[in-house]
Parts: C-alpha cells; structure tokens; sequence
C-alpha cells in the first residue's frame, strides 16, 4: 500500500509540473491573460473556455515590399471543438505610420498584440464597450447581450450611359442580435476622400464604422443609457 501511495504522489506531481508549466509564464486575471511571444512556434495557454495557439510568430526589421507586416502572428483558438484561425499583423506605411489589424474579436475576448520593441506578448481580454476592434467575415462580436455578425461582402460598380465603369465598391451585411431581436444593417465602403466615419444605429446601440475590406471590418460600439 505504501509503494501504491508514493507512485500515485509522484503522478501528482508530474502532472501539476506537466500542465501549469504554460502558465507559468503567463501574467493572468479574472478578465485578461497576457502570454509572452517567442519567434515561431509557441505552447497553447488556456483561459476560461478557450485553448490558445500562437501558432507562428514571424518578425522581419525590414520588409521585402511596402505591404509586408514588420510583425504577424498565426493564431488558432479552439473552444468547444471548433478551431478559428485569423492572423494579427502590423507594419509601418510610407509614412511610418503603424498600421495594424487588432484588436480582433472573437465571441465576447479582444486578442491584442503589445509590442515593446522586440518584446511581443499576445494580449486576450474582455471585449468592451468603446473601444475599437476588428472583426473578420463571418466571425461573431459580443458584447453585453448584443451580438455582431460580419455576415457578408458583396463587391458592386457603377456604369455611366455608356456601360463603361466608373467606379467600385462594396456593400457590406451585419446582423445584430439581441434576446429575441435582431436586424441586418447594409452599408457601402467608406470613402478614403472623405474623413468622416459611417454611423449605423439600432435600438439603444451606435455603431461607428472605422475601417472596412473584404475581409474584416473595424468598429467601434457604444451603448446609451
């Protein structure tokens, strides 16, 4: 009995080594879990009911084109069985502006890239109120009981009399959802002319869209009182 205890002590300990060893390095709360960044590959964190793979961290000081990120992450997150994968990236322009596509939004959590010159750590927090993230196409935003879809991007033009065309452009499809609402918002690109932000509006909700492509759109929610 005595060696069957020990063996099973031993199991214990392993395990608890085996598993906590990924967290260990990760700075977590109830709300945020901040994971440090190796270039390449990275070990899975956990954090509520996600499973988190940084899946391949890639950092280049300089470029080969204008349009290469500076910094991209290949990011997977598995929850209940269904994998989503989505990249996070950010380069300087012409200008040396930083352009970036986070935070991203998955379900109700923002991932977030902080970077301190050669330090990156993935950042996955409480989406919120107020604060502007990205959302891919057909990837879903919560916030409080309010739910966004990215639901769909249709690529249109115009045509002068002459059936030649003068211009293109996108119509984008959202669907929000609350309780036993919902209602799809459409809306076209946003002019790069023009500095003013499209405004869609449902029930007590304002949504501001900031930035948009076919792929993913960047908004920015707030709720009145």
């Amino acid at each position: 009995m005595r060696t069957v205890n020990i063996n099973i002590l031993i199991l214990l300990l392993m395990f608890f080594h085996v598993s906590g060893y990924a967290q260990s390095e990760n700075d977590m709360t109830n709300n945020t879990i901040i994971i440090p960044l190796k270039i390449g590959e990275n070990p899975s964190s956990y954090f509520k009911t996600l499973q988190i793979e940084p899946d391949n961290l890639f950092i280049q000081s300089k470029p080969t084109t204008t349009d290469s990120p500076h910094i991209q992450l290949a990011l997977n997150i598995i929850e209940n069985n269904k994998k989503y994968t989505t990249y996070l990236w950010a380069y300087n322009d012409s200008l040396y502006t930083q352009k970036t596509n986070y935070p991203k939004a998955y379900n109700n959590y923002a991932f977030n890239l902080k970077i301190d010159n050669e330090n990156v750590d993935l950042v996955v927090e409480q989406l919120d109120f107020e604060i502007p993230f990205f959302i891919d196409i057909k990837q879903t935003a919560i916030l409080g009981n309010l739910n966004i879809v990215f639901e769909a991007c249709m690529g249109e033009w115009s045509e002068d009399i002459e059936g030649n065309q003068v211009a293109a452009f996108n119509t984008y499809a959202i669907k929000l959802l609350e309780e036993n609402e919902q209602k799809i918002l459409s809306f076209s690109s946003l002019d790069e002319s023009d500095t003013n932000t499209q405004i869609l509006e449902w029930k007590n909700y304002t949504i501001l869209v900031l930035e948009d492509s076919e792929k993913a759109l960047k908004l920015k929610v707030s709720k009145k009182n």
